[in-house]
C-alpha cells in the first residue's frame, strides 16, 4: 500500500496526532506545516516573515557566510513552491506578490552574504520565472483592471531603489512588464519609463552606461516584436546598429532573405567601427565568413581563414588546409610559418599546434628554443632528429631553474622536471647533472636532499 492511501485512511484525529507528531523536534518541519496552513489574508505578510526568519537565524555578525546560503534561503524556496501551486490554482495575482516577495528580499541578501555558490542567483532566476509565467497567464485569465494592477506591482518593483546597481534584474522585470504591453494604458506607461532610463543613463559616459542603453534598447525593441510591429522593429534595429546585438540581428536578417551585399557591408561596418575590440571585429568577420560560404567564394574565405589562424584559432587552420591539395598547401603552410615568427617576439600557440599537425620536427625545435618550458612536454617529437638539441636545451632549463629555487618547495618542482629529463635523454646525461647540481649546490642541504631523493628513484 503506498503513502499517500495509507494516509488518506486515517481519521481527522489520526492526521491531528501524525502532524503533531512529525512537527514534535522539528522546527524546520513545523514551519513548514504553519506556512502551509497559513490563510490567504495573510500569506504575504507571512511569507516575509518567513523569508526573514530563515535569513536572521543564518546570519552571524550581520552577514551570511556561503555555508549558511542555502539553510538562509530555505524560507525564500518555500515561498516559491507556494507561488507555484497558485499558479496551479488559478491564483496569478498572489503569485506574482510571493514572486516579489522572494526577489525583493533576496536581493537585499545580496549586500551582507557571501554568494559564491550562486544560490541567490539562482532563486532571483526562479522568481523571475514564476513572474514571467504568471503574467502570461493573468493576459489570457483576468479581466483588465487586474491586469493593469498587476502590471503596475511589478513595474514599480522593478523601480525601486534596492536595484540601484543591479540593473540586469532591474532590466528582467522590465522584461516581464513588456508582457503587459498589448494594453495600450501598460504600452504607454513602460515606453515612458524606458525613455526616462534611457535618457538617465546615456548622460553618463562608461562601459556600464553603453550596456545599459543596450539593454533598454531591447526592451523598447521587446515592445514592439510583443505588438507584431515588425517593420517598425526593423527600422528600429536600423537605427541602433551601433550596440552590436542589433547589428546581429540585422546581419543575420538580410543573410536569412540571402541578401547577401547589405549583410556584407554591415559586417564590414561593424568592423570599421568595433576596430577597438577585437572579439567583436572577429565576431563580424565570423559572419563574413558564412556569407562567402552562401556564395561560394573560395578566395575570400581562405582570406579570412588565414587571418583567425593568426589568431590562434586551430580550428580555422584545419578548415583552411582543407582547401589545399597536399602539393599546393605546403608553401602555404611555409608562408604561415614565417610569417608567425616574423610577426612578434613570441610565437603563439597556434605556431606549437600547426608545428605538431605537420610534422615538422624542425618547427617544433624552433617553438621549444624560443619556450624552454615546453620542452617537458614536446622532447617526444623531437628526439629522432635533434636529441643532442634536446639535451641542450633541457640542460640550460634545468640550471636556470635550479639557479632561481631558493626553498624546499621549489627544489622538488625542479626534481620532479629532472625525473623528466630521465625519460628524455637517459640514465647518463641524468645522473651527469644531478652530481653536477649537487657540487653547484653543495651549500643548501635540502636541495642536496630532494637531488639525492630523485637520484634514488632510479637505483
Amino acid at each position: 500500500m503506498d503513502l499517500h492511501k495509507m494516509v488518506s485512511m486515517l481519521s481527522k484525529k489520526e492526521l491531528v496526532e501524525l502532524v503533531m507528531d512529525l512537527t514534535d523536534g522539528d522546527e524546520d518541519v513545523a514551519k513548514k506545516v504553519e506556512y502551509k496552513l497559513s490563510t490567504p489574508h495573510d500569506e504575504v505578510k507571512a511569507s516575509k516573515q518567513l523569508i526573514r526568519q530563515y535569513i536572521n537565524e543564518n546570519k552571524r555578525r550581520g552577514f551570511i557566510s556561503w555555508r549558511n546560503v542555502h539553510a538562509a534561503l530555505r524560507g525564500a524556496e518555500m515561498v516559491l513552491e507556494k507561488g507555484r501551486n497558485k499558479l496551479v490554482s488559478g491564483e496569478e495575482e498572489l503569485a506574482v506578490r510571493l514572486g516579489i516577495t522572494v526577489l525583493s528580499i533576496v536581493i537585499d541578501m545580496l549586500q551582507y552574504t557571501d554568494d559564491s555558490g550562486g544560490e541567490i542567483g539562482y532563486i532571483v532566476n526562479e522568481s523571475m520565472t514564476m513572474l514571467k509565467d504568471a503574467s502570461s497567464l493573468v493576459l489570457l485569465s483576468t479581466e483588465h483592471r487586474e491586469q493593469d494592477r498587476i502590471f503596475q506591482l511589478i513595474l514599480d518593483e522593478a523601480l525601486h531603489k534596492r536595484y540601484d546597481g543591479w540593473n540586469d534584474i532591474r532590466h528582467e522585470l522590465l522584461e516581464v512588464c513588456t508582457i503587459y504591453t498589448a494594453r495600450a494604458s501598460a504600452r504607454k506607461k513602460l515606453e515612458s519609463t524606458l525613455e526616462k532610463l534611457l535618457t538617465k543613463v546615456s548622460s553618463i559616459s562608461s562601459w556600464s552606461s553603453d550596456y545599459d542603453q543596450k539593454s533598454i534598447k531591447m526592451l523598447q525593441l521587446k515592445v514592439l516584436e510583443r505588438n507584431g510591429e515588425l517593420e517598425k522593429a526593423q527600422k528600429f534595429i536600423n537605427e541602433n546598429l551601433k550596440f552590436d546585438e542589433f547589428r546581429e540581428m540585422a546581419i543575420e536578417k538580410d543573410m536569412a532573405n540571402e541578401q547577401f551585399t547589405s549583410a556584407l557591408k554591415l559586417c564590414e561596418d561593424g568592423e570599421e567601427n568595433d576596430s577597438k575590440y577585437p572579439g567583436l571585429v572577429k565576431k563580424w568577420k565570423q559572419y563574413r565568413l558564412q556569407i562567402y560560404e552562401a556564395l561560394e567564394d573560395l578566395d575570400k574565405q581562405k582570406e579570412i581563414l588565414r587571418e583567425f589562424v593568426f589568431d590562434n584559432d586551430y580550428e580555422s587552420y584545419n578548415k583552411l588546409k582543407e582547401f589545399y591539395s597536399p602539393e599546393e598547401w605546403q608553401p602555404v603552410v611555409d608562408e604561415i610559418f614565417t610569417e608567425l615568427e616574423e610577426k612578434s617576439d613570441h610565437l603563439p600557440y597556434i605556431y606549437e599546434y600547426m608545428a605538431k599537425a605537420e610534422e615538422r620536427e624542425d618547427k617544433i625545435l624552433k617553438y621549444c628554443e624560443e619556450s624552454p618550458i615546453t620542452v617537458l612536454e614536446l622532447y617526444p617529437y623531437l628526439l629522432d632528429g635533434y636529441a643532442a638539441k634536446v639535451d641542450e636545451i633541457f640542460t640550460s632549463f634545468l640550471k636556470s631553474e635550479a639557479e632561481q629555487a631558493s626553498d624546499r618547495k621549489q627544489y622538488r618542482s625542479v626534481c620532479k622536471k629532472l625525473e623528466i629529463y630521465h625519460k628524455a635523454c637517459g640514465e647518463t646525461k641524468f645522473r651527469g647533472i644531478v652530481e653536477e647540481l649537487k657540487e653547484t649546490y653543495n651549500r643548501k642541504p635540502a636541495f642536496v636532499n630532494e637531488l639525492e631523493k630523485v637520484e634514488r628513484l632510479f637505483g
